[in-house]
């Protein structure tokens, strides 16, 4: 008779524990990171009666959860990578929308620049022309220093995103290993761990990968070991390692602001380095890739134009003379020729946008009078003499303007020397119809409807590519002749004001090839010496502003596809150890029902009890 009623009592036992375990299920449908339990079951030992074994009802051994490890190390890696993208993404749309703005972007100041040196040609005496050169080019240093203000703002908010999420990082880092001390001593053995802190823990392991990709250990006493980048703990059972965010050296020796990630050893002072490179997701990694590459290559970028740009000009100011007609002193732009002497000196790509972040900081006009401008050419021609004074010349060549082009290197260009005097010789039925008294060669410029009659030619010297001038020439005559060329003095007859030829050079930097090609790498940003220029300023621009919406392209298509693939695992996880409501509220009624019938088992071993009672 006892044996009914420890039947009975057994299955009561097992079906009130069923409902306690479906009570929780339910009652935690909407906790992030739940996992579905269930009770887990047997049929105690029988005992043997002499006909045979006879049970004795129901044993309870375990409450598990459903849990697919596989599937939870993929879904971390998604989350990862997903939050990865994300940030970049974001900043990465700033960059875009910043270059690509027409009203913020660089184009329409450019072409207004140019556009000022234009009209001044025409009238190069006026000073409200000039002033309108130098207050476009004001404009267009603005611009500069603005958009790498705005390049600042996106490069510092990276910065402390990365800060932010250290702190996120190590928080976590503390919490899970708290709970490995508590799950380790709660932790019964034979299955018999508390679900619901490995619950906890796991969600605390997916928000730290929202942070940083980490690859997670579980070790035999079921406690976890986390690590990040290339095997660095982060978490070792119940102790905690502290992540910390340095600023240049020893990882950014040429950067003091470039931030770095480090690993503190427990009790010490001491901290490991971690590769940036070897952290494959998580917001952490996001924005130290578009920190590192991308806003690093566009301020690279925009500090190279800054730099080229004002060498170009400030070379070519050199080269001519000013509304007194006295050789050009001023700058046109400020010189920053150090910065690239910087960048080209850096060892890395850290140390190549640090130059040129300081480049653009610096990037401003330098001429602040518009008489200093230097519109009129450094050089003249005189009159042409014949080379045989007995002959009656029919007729006399002229050079109309002349003017010198600076080198697109780094090198000095001055002006024409006084002594001895250049001479060019004329002679009639040549192709060209010139040659240079030193032995040069002289050569046609590219012919086009406004320079009919323009000639180049270079003087060879110690100069890297020489020395060139240019000039135009007009006139039929029949007999040799030589034209001497001569600098300007400043004297009153030269009527050096009424010249244009240098500011039409000027002009001309527009399409000349003062750009070499950015890199594509990621270990520099900066072209090798002596690489080929072969794009213009706009061009140039063009390239980085396809390059920033590639990028942000190819992001924001792997953003999608990151994010289609964490629903894809969520739903999977969801519907493996997720919670139904209505498989739960079967569950409900399956386990009322039993918890009845082992009460209708009591119940019928209560009466058979009392009858054997009434028989006596």
């Amino acid at each position: 008779m006892s044996a009914i009623f420890g039947i009975g009592i057994s299955g009561l036992n097992a079906a009130r524990a069923a409902l306690d375990v479906t009570s929780h299920n339910i009652s935690n449908v909407n906790t992030d990171g739940y996992h579905r339990q269930r009770l887990s079951q047997s049929a105690a030992t029988p005992q043997f009666v002499g006909y045979g074994y006879a049970g004795r009802g129901v044993d309870l051994y375990a409450v598990s959860r459903l849990y697919d490890g596989f599937m939870e190390e993929q879904l971390q890696s998604v989350t990862a990578a997903s939050s990865g993208f994300q940030t970049q993404a974001a900043a990465l749309t700033n960059i875009d929308n910043l270059i690509t703005d027409g009203n913020a972007g660089l184009s329409n100041l450019m072409q207004g620049f140019y556009a000022s040196m234009q009209t001044l040609s025409q009238q190069p005496a006026s000073i409200a022309a000039r002033q309108s050169v130098i207050s476009q080019a004001e404009a267009l240093s603005g611009r500069f220093q603005s958009m790498n203000t705005r390049l600042e703002e996106v490069r510092n908010g990276l910065i402390t995103e990365i800060g932010t999420s250290v702190e996120g990082v190590n928080s976590y880092a503390k919490q899970i290993a708290a709970l490995n001390a508590q799950i380790i001593s709660l932790n019964q053995g034979e299955g018999r761990a508390p679900n619901d802190l490995l619950d906890q823990r796991d969600e605390l392991v997916q928000s730290l990968n929202k942070l940083v990709k980490t690859d997670v250990v579980e070790q035999f006493d079921g406690m976890y070991s986390v690590f990040v980048g290339q095997g660095h703990p982060l978490v070792i059972g119940e102790t905690s390692y502290e992540m910390t965010m340095m600023r240049g050296a020893p990882a950014q020796p040429e950067d003091p602001e470039a931030p770095s990630l480090a690993i503190k050893l427990p009790g010490t002072n001491n901290a490991v380095v971690l590769n940036s490179q070897l952290i494959a997701g998580g917001s952490i990694a996001g924005a130290m890739t578009t920190l590192n590459y991308d806003v690093a290559r566009v301020q690279t970028d925009l500090g190279r134009m800054a730099v080229e740009f004002s060498d170009a000009m400030n070379r070519q100011q050199a080269l001519g003379v000013d509304l007194n007609g006295q050789p050009a002193t001023t700058p046109m732009f400020a010189d920053l020729t150090a910065f690239r002497t910087s960048a080209e000196n850096a060892t890395t790509p850290a140390g190549e946008a640090k130059a040129m972040r300081d480049a653009l900081r610096r990037f401003a006009v330098a001429i602040q009078e518009p008489a200093q401008l230097a519109a009129a050419s450094g050089i003249q021609a005189g009159a042409a003499v014949p080379v045989n004074p007995a002959e009656v010349p029919g007729g006399k060549p002229s050079i109309s303007s002349i003017w010198q082009v600076s080198n697109l290197s780094p090198a000095d260009n001055p002006v024409l020397p006084a002594a001895p005097a250049l001479a060019l010789n004329y002679i009639p039925g040549n192709t060209p119809p010139f040659e240079a008294d030193f032995g040069g060669t002289i050569v046609p410029v590219t012919q086009s409807a406004t320079q009919a009659g323009v000639y180049e030619f270079t003087i060879p010297g110690p100069l890297p590519g020489g020395q060139h001038i240019a000039f135009k020439f007009e006139g039929q005559p029949a007999t040799a002749q030589t034209i001497p060329v001569t600098p300007r003095t400043g004297a009153a007859s030269e009527s050096a004001q009424l010249d244009n030829a240098n500011l039409l050079e000027m002009a001309r930097v527009q399409t000349r090839p003062l750009m070499a090609a950015t890199p594509n790498s990621t270990t520099t940003f900066w072209p090798a010496t002596g690489a080929a220029r072969t794009g213009n300023l706009q061009s140039f621009y063009g390239q980085t502003v396809s390059y920033v919406g590639s990028r942000t392209n190819v992001v924001q298509v792997s953003q999608t596809a990151q994010e289609a693939a964490l629903q894809e695992v969520k739903l999977k996880r969801e519907s493996f150890s997720g919670v139904n409501l209505d498989e739960e509220a079967a569950n409900l009624i399956r386990y009322q029902q039993a918890y009845q019938a082992s009460s209708k088992v009591i119940q019928t071993a209560q009466e058979m009890f009392r009858s054997l009672l009434d028989l006596r």
